[in-house]
């Protein structure tokens, strides 16, 4: 009988614990749904993504029309009009160190949100361990207080009857004093971190918050060095440092492609009219020329924009 009232126990506590931890968890959900900090770090991650496809397309391509007001004589008739279209394309791996570069900028804004949300979330966590402990102090704060009030009230017919002096009466009312003055500060302490703690989840500042009768454990059950290592692998402060760097020295690589030429490839069309010499054969009179293949590279000659590129890279 007695092992059955044990598991009940068990199961009692087991209970409180898993419903306690479920409420902090929900806290935890709240201060980062709520959190407008939370909320503008992550918008900054979505934006950083959205350069990734911004800066591996290619340049637009361009179209351009011309008209001869002065119409150029040809052999088969007068030009009139041309069209031209031209691509341009960077030099070779250039739109990759861009991509990369937009990568990881974009993993770094990443790690700062969840740097923010780790924050937080040690925030909440901690305020609200501040509010059980507080809960706890006033629970025996008050029970010694009815403890004291009911020996004041032996004391006070022992001294009725002349058993004890009035000075024993005299030191329990001090000791109810201090007491009492002792629970009113944990009171006004905790309203203080009431207010702090649905600050923290963005709501309203007196809303109520359930807080367990007892808290769970959690052992640490790692090594010192395990921990160090750990802090040093998965850290966001960290990785969001380590994804800045690489992106910068991916910047630095960039700057020395940029200052490579950029190629372009393009045709020309041209509309010719019809001709007023007799000589030329009317069937190949105004015939169109057929489309002309160009290409052509820029000339990076001012180098000075791209060593200062390179430059802020290296020193960033």
């Amino acid at each position: 009988m007695k092992v059955k009232y044990i598991i009940l126990a068990l199961l009692l506590v087991i209970t409180n614990t898993v419903f306690a931890q479920d409420e902090l968890n929900r806290y935890l959900e709240i201060s980062a749904d709520n959190n407008p900090e939370l909320k503008a770090k992550f918008n900054e991650y979505l934006a950083a993504l959205e350069v990734v496809p911004q800066v591996k397309s290619l340049p637009d391509p361009q179209l351009a029309f011309a008209y001869f007001i002065q119409p150029v004589e040809t052999r088969l008739g007068p030009q009139q009009a041309s069209f031209s279209l031209t691509q341009m394309f960077p030099w070779f791996g250039t739109l990759s160190a861009r991509e990369d570069v937009a990568v990881k900028n974009a993993k770094a804004r990443y790690e700062a949100f969840e740097d923010a949300k780790s924050n937080l979330f040690f925030e909440v966590k901690a305020s609200y361990y501040d509010l059980y402990f507080i809960k706890q102090a006033i629970r025996i704060t008050t029970s010694n207080i009815k403890l004291l009030n009911t020996i004041r009230d032996i004391a006070i017919i022992k001294v009725e009857s002349g058993s004890v002096s009035a000075v024993d009466q005299l030191r329990v009312d001090m000791e109810l004093l201090d007491l009492e003055n002792n629970l009113a500060l944990l009171k006004d302490k905790w309203d203080v971190n009431l207010v702090k703690f649905n600050k923290l989840l963005n709501i309203e500042k007196y809303s109520e918050v359930i807080i367990p009768e007892e808290l769970w454990d959690d052992d640490l059950a790692y090594t010192k060095q395990a921990v160090l290592d750990s802090l040093q692998q998965n850290n966001h402060q960290i990785k969001n440092l380590d994804y800045l760097i690489r992106s910068y020295e991916s910047k630095e690589a960039l700057a020395k492609k940029t200052g490579m030429p950029n190629i372009s490839v393009g045709v020309d069309y041209i509309m010719i009219g019809a001709s007023d010499n007799d000589m030329v054969d009317p069937a190949l009179s105004g015939q169109d020329a057929i489309l002309f293949p160009k290409i052509g590279i820029t000339i990076p000659l001012y180098r000075k924009k791209y060593t200062a590129m390179a430059k802020e890279a290296v020193l960033m």
